[in-house]
């Protein structure tokens, strides 16, 4: 498969049954994503159809040529524990769809079963380990504001009208949900609480079309976001001395009355065994 032709990637992570991540980068500009890549899974999910090839363009170009030659896997003999990665690409249409209703004639990708507990390391796997944590820090502050907009109903601008976000569908999942994100989202930042970087300079609008400014609050002890109207933004907000705090005591207080749409199709509930192209 040729480079130029590859018009999908996409990419999973799996503990034994538990989607981890799941991520598929389009031509397009469409891109969706589902976890943090940590256990216990994280199942909130998004589709972007924001038209913005940043990403897909990002990651084609750190792929080697000679990747997509012929599919590569390994799985090994003693398994106790199965962790899967999988990078797959697809391309060339023959039916005039180029996203979810393509018909794509060429595919190839990688693949790796390992124990959890393995010290197996090559080359390739460095490269798919390397590889998904690119594109899962590409679409890290998009991913941050689809978990805003599920979980308290603010919208930011990277966000579109037309977005699916799919959230668990009890509260007690949705708020554990939204726990286990905050939770592996500071232990992948080295337990820093600040996440500032994915709102700075942006502005939410709520439910009642006004526009919101987001705070972090750890003054409890705990985790917090808090949402202010922007035109009271510029008001000095005193919190008490942060507390020192571990990530597995984090919590949240979401704002009331919350509005969450969950009526989307489920990216992460597809069955079909993609990466089997190549048995």
């Amino acid at each position: 498969m040729d480079i130029k032709e590859v018009e999908l990637i996409v990419f999973s992570i799996k503990l034994n049954d538990d989607s981890l991540l799941y991520m598929k980068f389009y031509k397009t500009g469409t891109i969706i994503r589902q976890g943090v890549g940590g256990a216990p899974p994280v199942h909130s999910s998004g589709i972007g159809f924001n038209n913005d090839k940043k990403y897909f363009d990002t990651l084609i170009s750190l792929i080697p040529g000679n990747l997509l030659n012929q599919p590569l896997g390994h799985e090994e003999k003693i398994i106790n524990d199965k962790v899967e990665y999988v990078i797959a690409f697809y391309g060339v249409s023959d039916n005039d769809f180029t996203e979810e209703q393509a018909n794509w004639t060429k595919s190839t990708g990688v693949r790796f079963c390992l124990d959890s507990k393995s010290v197996t390391r090559n080359e390739v796997l460095s490269f798919v380990d390397g590889f998904t944590m690119k594109a899962v820090e590409l679409t890290n502050e998009w991913y941050f504001d689809i978990i805003m907009k599920g979980h308290f109903d603010m919208q930011s601008s990277l966000l579109t009208k037309n977005d699916v976000i799919t959230l668990p569908k009890s509260e007690k999942e949705k708020k554990a949900d939204y726990q286990n994100y905050i939770e592996q989202t500071v232990s992948n930042n080295n337990g820093n609480w600040n996440i500032q970087s994915y709102f700075e300079g942006k502005n939410y609008l709520g439910s009642d079309q006004k526009d919101y400014t987001p705070r972090i609050d750890t003054s409890t002890g705990n985790f917090r976001i808090l949402f202010f109207l922007t035109e009271l933004s510029g008001l000095q907000m005193h919190f008490p001395k942060e507390k020192k705090s571990k990530a597995k005591t984090t919590s949240q207080k979401p704002i009331e009355n919350q509005k969450v749409q969950t009526n989307a199709q489920s990216e992460v509930q597809i069955n079909k065994k993609w990466w089997e192209i190549w048995k």
